[in-house]
């Protein structure tokens, strides 16, 4: 998989707009490109101008594909003037879950109605670790993932990506049914493992910005769960 992991903020007089044209670009990713897995849009839930981007494509020649797709280019032309500050993008690959995971966003028979739209509860997080523990990071967060995806009915999915350019940038994102699901999350044994074994992994010096809040799209009953996968 070839990821893309966005940041960014929007006018707070255009946050609308913006919504309206990303929805319309991630559903033609989805529907049209056969590469493009996902193109998940998060909204954060401390700041209505902040927003993040998941999008999985199947290589990077997937990615470049999308660039030249027409929904693209009306995007791109739609929110040019509609951002506020720089637009930050990692590029990465998954190292948690790998081959057992269920990428895909779309269902067959999809029922489309408001009522299944925007209850998850999504957490786009960069995490900056020193480079002598990035194995270590990594091991041990995927332990987390297992026992997130395997022993909490609210965790939906718990997907590692590493920046393929900046090792030591890793992202953790985490879907989960609604805030309580989350709540319930971190009172886990396995959550608690991990939060020891990792506290003197970071790299302080460095923040990235997670936004934490609801999906703007796809809707809630397309698919979110990346299954039971195994570490």
């Amino acid at each position: 998989m070839y990821i893309l992991m966005v940041r960014l903020k929007v006018k707070a007089d255009r946050v609308d707009d913006f919504i309206e044209a990303s929805i319309g670009d991630a559903k033609g990713s989805v529907l049209n490109e056969p590469g493009c897995r996902r193109f998940d849009i998060v909204q954060a839930a401390d700041d209505p101008t902040s927003f993040a981007f998941t999008e999985v494509y199947n290589d990077e020649a997937a990615f470049a594909a999308h660039g030249e797709m027409p929904h693209f280019k009306v995007w791109q032309e739609a929110v040019g003037d509609m951002f506020d500050g720089e637009v930050g993008v990692s590029f990465c690959k998954p190292v948690f879950p790998r081959g057992d995971a269920n990428w895909d966003s779309y269902r067959a028979h999809i029922v489309d109605d408001p009522y299944f739209a925007s209850s998850l509860h999504v957490i786009h997080a960069p995490k900056f670790v020193k480079e002598e523990h990035v194995d270590a990071f990594i091991e041990s967060v995927s332990k987390d993932g297992v026992g997130s995806t395997h022993e909490e009915q609210g965790c939906l999915r718990f997907d590692v990506y590493q920046n393929v350019n900046d090792p030591t940038e890793l992202y953790l994102y985490e879907v989960y049914a609604n805030p309580d699901a989350f709540e319930y999350h971190k009172g886990t044994p396995h959550i608690k493992q991990w939060v020891e074994d990792v506290k003197d992994m970071y790299d302080t010096s460095r923040d990235g910005g997670a936004r934490v809040g609801r999906n703007v799209w796809p809707p809630d009953n397309w698919a979110w769960s990346s299954g039971k996968p195994t570490w």
